[in-house]
């Protein structure tokens, strides 16, 4: 029989995954042990049978809890890390970026966020790039840095010197990006 420990290591179940196994398994002992057998039409070697399957759901049952304990404490620590990167991040010079060619360059290095750059076509498209795309490139900055071993200062420091060394090559590739988001919020500007 597998462990909890291997239980955790070897699926990609959460730990309500693992309680909700650990209750079902106990539903189907609990109602094993509920039957009379001293009622029922069986032979001793039967009822030798259900008494071993209660103590082996039992044990199976316990084996999913202990799981969901460790699977548990490992999401706590988990989220206590990503906290503890996210205001790492929050108080770090990437988000002290507030020109419109920087956040571009920062947004243009994540993958995930990249493109949303070359769709900047109103007002509305320049704030919530700048704004909300612009938080949520820090948020992947932060995840990336808690999903790292060690320490996270060190971690996120890198991330500031890479993103220093490619940022000259990411303000002449994104030049015209930051040209026409910078026309479009002075046009709106004007407008005021």
């Amino acid at each position: 029989m597998r462990t909890a420990q291997k239980i955790v290591d070897q699926s990609y179940y959460n730990a309500k995954d693992h309680k909700d196994k650990g209750l079902s398994i106990k539903r189907a002992r609990t109602t094993l042990a509920k039957l009379n057998l001293d009622e029922l039409d069986m032979s001793a070697k039967d009822q030798a049978t259900i008494k071993a399957a209660i103590a082996t759901l039992d044990q199976v049952a316990e084996t999913f809890m202990k799981a969901h304990r460790i699977k548990d404490k490992q999401e706590k620590l988990r989220e206590e890390r990503r906290a503890a990167a996210k205001k790492l991040v929050l108080a770090s010079d990437f988000a002290k970026l507030s020109s419109v060619k920087d956040k571009v360059a920062l947004i243009a290095m994540e993958c995930f966020y990249r493109n949303e750059i070359h769709t900047v076509k109103t007002v509305f498209d320049a704030k919530y790039l700048l704004v909300y795309t612009f938080e949520n490139t820090l948020h992947a900055i932060s995840y990336s840095v808690a999903q790292q071993e060690g320490d996270m200062s060190k971690s996120l420091s890198d991330a500031w010197k890479k993103f220093q060394e490619k940022l000259p090559n990411l303000y002449v590739k994104h030049a015209v990006v930051v040209a026409n988001i910078e026309n479009i919020l002075a046009t709106e500007t004007k407008k005021i």
